[in-house]
């Protein structure tokens, strides 16, 4: 009897373990800008999760970093689970979706192409990077 309840407990404890993966989005919109959208398998919301967006490279400089990459933005969901962004300066970039420990999910980013740049040029000047604008930038 001990050894199916523990059967039984070990069961239980995994689901519950597995019960809020996180999971995250990140589409092309095709005029310079991406849709991120995270959330967990559980269907809990993820308004305020933080959006971590990285070059996709190795980095081992003074500047701030996640995961041994260089952090070039930093931000949050909104109500919807979503950001909608300018697309970074930089060729190849990694968005993460970090809910903490054990919660961090991630995803490569389209490039940014020439045919979008017009589009870009536009986004980028509306849209408030905070600190974050000359490292998205690239200046």
């Amino acid at each position: 009897m001990k050894k199916f309840l523990v059967l039984i407990m070990g069961i239980l404890m995994s689901v519950v373990v597995f019960a809020h993966s996180p999971l995250i989005s990140v589409d092309d919109n095709g005029d310079g800008t991406v849709y991120i959208e995270g959330g967990f398998s559980n269907g809990a919301s993820a308004e305020g999760v933080e959006i971590i967006i990285v070059k996709d490279k190795a980095y081992n400089g003074p500047e701030e970093s996640f995961k041994g990459k260089e952090i070039i933005y930093k931000g949050k969901l909104d109500a919807k689970n979503s950001l909608t962004i300018p697309k970074p300066a930089t060729e190849k970039y990694e968005v993460y979706f970090n809910a903490g420990e054990g919660h961090v999910a991630s995803k490569k980013g389209p490039a940014l192409t020439a045919a979008e740049k017009a589009n870009w040029d536009k986004a980028t000047a509306s849209f408030d990077f905070g600190e974050w604008k000359d490292l998205m930038l690239e200046k």
